[in-house]
Formats: structure tokens, C-alpha cells, sequence
């Protein structure tokens, strides 16, 4: 497992409300399964395609990206982790390499559980059964991503989708309006639209000059949400 380093977070760490998750950890510590609690600092690789699948990792706070890439380099962003998320699972289960790789786009508190120990778990029902359910939801997000990808015709429709789906909750005065925190580059959003950094710089600026974004130093805010949801659809 790679090695964490110590770093101090700026919020409270965040409780995963996630039901499947907490029965998961009940079985963990019914069956006194070991767990490597760490915490990693913005930009860490918590494990990378190609790389021997040694255990799986739960995101407890944070988010991080979960992408693959080619033999010529090319990095494709498949979904964003989010707290609660099981991380490694598939490759564990085949006793392969990990498929993936995993960067946390801000600092982040990780679980560990070594593949031995996972495999018991999974043996018994209930961690079975809540295993199942988190493959489940991790399966239908990435169904719903892939749909993200390829059904639009245009860069900028996908770039549409991408910021709904990242958008928050309607909050604040303006009912229309949801935010989206900054914590990705433009360089990783056209990863995650199959797109260049300079189209989704300028497709940005445009929906910007459009006012159906605003932007700060540290979200996106979607300021006419009707016109969003036409642009994804186009």
C-alpha cells in the first residue's frame, strides 16, 4: 500500500451516511479485521492501474478521481469517488492488478484492508451482501458516466453534463442557482468528457459569457440552470 503522508484537514472530517458502508465496517470490526486508517494529502495515488491489487480502500472524506489511461498515455476520468466509496474491489476479488488508478483531489481519509482479510470478510454473508450493494451503485454510476460520454454529440454537451452532475443541491437565496466546488482542473474535466483542456477552457468562457455560469476563485455556479440542461441535450 502506499505510503500516507500526515496532514492536517481545514473542515471536520465528514461521517459516510452511506448504510451499506456502515454495515460493512460493522462486520470489519465484528470479525476484528485489521484497518490501516490514514490520511492523504491533495494530488496523493492511492493505487495505480497495473499495480498488484494488495487490498481494498474505503474513502471516508474527500474525493478523488478514478481514471484509466492507454499505452499512448491517454487518461480517461471514468467517475469521481466520493465518501463511502469501496475502491480497489473488483481487482481484489480477481486477485489481479488493480484496473484503475485513484488520486484524491483534496485531502482525503482512507481506509485499508489488506486482500486476505477482505476475501474472509466477503466469505461471510452480511460483508457479502454489503459488498454487493456498493459494487452495485459503483456499477450504475459508471453506467450512467459512460452514457455521460458518449450519447452527446458535442464536447460542450458533455462538458454540460459533467457540471450538472458535479453541481451541489439548489441552496442559498437563489433557487436556481448550485454550486460547484473547484477541485478540478480544466485538464481533468476534459478527461472526464474526452475533450482537449483548451476546448473545455474556451467552452467554459463561453457559457460564462452566456451568464449561465458564474465563476469564483473556488466553485462554479450555475446560474441559469434551464439553459445548462439545454446545452447537455444538444
Amino acid at each position: 500500500m502506499p505510503s500516507a503522508q500526515k496532514v492536517e484537514v481545514d473542515e471536520p472530517l465528514r461521517k459516510p451516511a452511506d448504510e451499506d458502508l456502515h454495515l460493512l465496517l460493522r462486520e470489519t470490526h465484528a470479525s476484528n479485521i485489521r484497518e490501516l486508517n490514514s490520511l492523504h494529502r491533495r494530488g496523493s495515488v492511492l493505487f495505480a492501474q497495473g499495480e498488484p491489487a494488495h487490498g481494498v480502500y474505503i474513502l471516508r472524506t474527500g474525493r478523488a478521481a478514478v481514471s484509466i489511461s492507454s499505452s499512448e498515455g491517454r487518461i480517461v476520468i471514468l467517475r469521481i469517488a466520493q465518501p463511502g466509496d469501496l475502491l480497489g474491489v473488483n481487482s481484489v476479488l480477481q486477485n489481479a492488478t488493480y484496473d484503475t488508478t485513484v488520486k484524491t483531489l483534496e485531502p482525503c481519509r482512507v481506509d485499508f484492508i489488506p486482500r486476505r482479510e477482505f476475501i474472509e470478510l466477503v466469505e461471510h454473508n452480511a460483508g457479502a451482501v454489503a459488498v454487493m450493494k456498493l459494487l452495485s451503485r459503483e456499477l450504475a454510476e459508471l453506467t450512467d458516466r459512460a452514457t455521460s460520454l458518449l450519447l452527446p454529440q458535442t464536447a460542450r454537451a458533455r462538458l454540460a453534463r459533467v457540471l450538472l452532475q458535479c453541481s451541489k443541491e439548489p441552496g442559498g437565496n437563489d433557487p436556481r442557482a448550485r454550486v460547484i466546488d473547484k477541485v478540478l482542473t480544466h485538464e481533468q474535466i476534459a478527461q472526464m468528457i474526452g475533450s482537449s483542456r483548451e476546448t473545455v477552457t474556451r467552452s467554459l468562457a463561453d457559457l460564462a459569457r452566456r451568464q449561465i455560469i458564474g465563476t469564483t476563485s473556488n466553485s462554479i455556479v450555475i446560474r441559469d440552470l434551464a439553459s445548462l440542461e439545454e446545452a447537455a441535450r444538444t
